[in-house]
Order: C-alpha cells, then sequence, then structure tokens
C-alpha cells in the first residue's frame, strides 16, 4: 500500500485508503454489555480483518448488524489510514492540530492574565 494523497482543498488531510472486499474476512458474534437480551441472542457484533496487513476491528456499537457492518469499515479505513501514513494519518494531523490549537490558546489566556496583572499592580501603585 502507498500512501494516499488527498487532494488539495481538505484541509491537509489525507484521503482515507480504499478497503477491497477480497482483502476482507468478516465475522459475526453475538453481542455482549448494554442492550438486554436482545443484544445477547442476536448475532449483531462484526469483526472485521484486514488480511494483507492483520488489523481487526470489532464493532457493536447498535443493534443493528448492517450499521455495524458500516461503522466497522470505517475504523478499518481510519487503522489503516494510520498504519500506512503515520504521523501524516487524519487522526494524527487532527490530533496535532488540535494541540497547536490548545497551546496558541494557552500563550494567549497567559499573555492576557499577565497584562490583567500589570494593570492591578499600577493601579494599586497609584491609589497609594
Amino acid at each position: 500500500y502507498k500512501s494516499y494523497e488527498g487532494p488539495s482543498g481538505n484541509g491537509g488531510l489525507t484521503a482515507l485508503p480504499e478497503l477491497k472486499e477480497e482483502d476482507l474476512t468478516e465475522k459475526f458474534a453475538r453481542g455482549s454489555g448494554p442492550g438486554g437480551q436482545k443484544i445477547n441472542k442476536t448475532a449483531s457484533k462484526v469483526i472485521l480483518v484486514h488480511e494483507p496487513t492483520q488489523l481487526r476491528v470489532e464493532c457493536q456499537d447498535t443493534r443493528s448488524l448492517q450499521q455495524n457492518r458500516k461503522i466497522a469499515r470505517k475504523r478499518l479505513r481510519l487503522k489503516l489510514d494510520e498504519f500506512i501514513n503515520g504521523s501524516n494519518s487524519r487522526t494524527s494531523v487532527k490530533a496535532a492540530k488540535a494541540s497547536k490549537k490548545k497551546s496558541k490558546a494557552k500563550a494567549r489566556n497567559k499573555a492576557r492574565q499577565k497584562k490583567k496583572k500589570e494593570i492591578a499592580l499600577k493601579e494599586e501603585g497609584e491609589f497609594y
């Protein structure tokens, strides 16, 4: 697999890799956990394995088998993107952007607090 470069208009994110159906092994199992008797009786849990990379994804978010299949494929594409592109993957780029934004806001807030403190000290000096 090569790195999948997306169009330049998507905010620097790479396009997710396409999955080939012949590369996937799909199994269905009975779910567990919250959801009551219905989730325990039906085989709505999807286990998806990408054979070339042996990446595995399990999904039992909903009680619907079709929705779980769709969600599992999306998660596998994200996982495959992470595997192929590493630090340039969609999730890594988004996390880096969020981290940068947070640190910028923190620095801005720190400067604002410092300025506020200086003004308060200056005003305090004028009263005495």
